[in-house]
């Protein structure tokens, strides 16, 4: 599919429809259409949505409905819902991408894995087990950056690691202070 996501992928496909269809789908459905060209168009979007493996189906899906409606394709009731729920989707994603409180929260949380990061690479744990640790501490950050929050146990076992790395910090500045 390629990083072309914009709707000149479906310049042939629309010339395919029955001019009926396409007719009838224009005047039932063109804030739909012209938002779903929005939003395939959005790269941004596109791109953030598809970093994550299991989205890629969702892009194809979004693709579909798009090429559904101008193609002048019936439009199913399911169909309406799945194409509602999309720009709903894509509403929310702006409002969250637009929203300086939850950018600060973001940035926060990011700010907060970072400082654990440092404070594990300075407790001097083995390399596996520093390896594990930078690795769970590497996905959380994706989580963040991808949903813009985190959940209940992903934040306790992030206080968790803070607290241990703290002690072990304060163990190995006391042997520090004896010698």
């Amino acid at each position: 599919m390629g990083k072309n996501y914009g709707k000149t992928n479906f310049a042939l496909a629309a010339g395919q429809g029955n001019e009926e269809g396409i007719k009838l789908n224009q005047k039932l459905y063109s804030r739909r259409i012209e938002q779903l060209s929005v939003i395939v168009d959005d790269e941004n979007y596109m791109d953030s949505i598809g970093g994550l493996t299991s989205n890629s189906n969702y892009i194809s899906f979004i693709h579909n409905m798009y090429l559904a409606l101008i193609s002048g394709r019936k439009i199913t009731s399911n169909m309406k819902s799945a194409i509602t729920n999309i720009v709903r989707s894509y509403a929310k994603h702006l409002k969250e991408k637009n929203d300086p409180a939850l950018q600060q929260q973001k940035l926060e949380y990011i700010n907060k894995v970072d400082s654990v990061k440092h404070k594990l690479n300075e407790c001097n744990y083995t390399k596996g087990y520093t390896y594990e640790r930078l690795h769970f501490l590497e996905s959380i950050e994706t989580y963040i950056r991808n949903r813009g929050k985190l959940s209940p146990n992903q934040m306790k076992a992030l206080n968790k690691m803070n607290n241990q790395y703290d002690k072990k910090l304060e163990k190995i500045k006391k042997k520090e202070i004896v010698k």
